[in-house]
């Protein structure tokens, strides 16, 4: 009997939470899908200022540094057991 009398309030607020809650509306739910497809703010492009141009040396020259390291480990790592056999000459029998 007590345990019931001081859940009463409580139950009484959540009752009276759920008769406040708005129905269930279609076209609420289809209008917030769309906007979720609109972008947002900052991925939109400026259009005060043009975008930079492209830095066609410095890329050139990265990719070239990057070269010069890949393609010489890249033939020794996958390269070494074709080679090995002419640089050792038969000799690990």
């Amino acid at each position: 009997m007590l345990a019931r009398t001081a859940l009463r309030p409580i139950l009484q607020a959540q009752q009276q939470l759920a008769r406040r809650q708005q129905p269930f509306s279609i076209m609420h739910n289809l209008r917030s899908f769309a906007r979720s497809f609109e972008s947002h703010p900052f991925q939109r492009l400026p259009v005060a200022s043009r975008s930079a141009p492209a830095d066609w040396g410095r890329l050139v020259k990265r990719s070239a540094k990057q070269a010069v390291v890949f393609f010489p480990l890249g033939f020794a790592l996958l390269g070494w057991p074709t080679l090995a056999p002419i640089l050792l000459d038969g000799g690990m029998r």
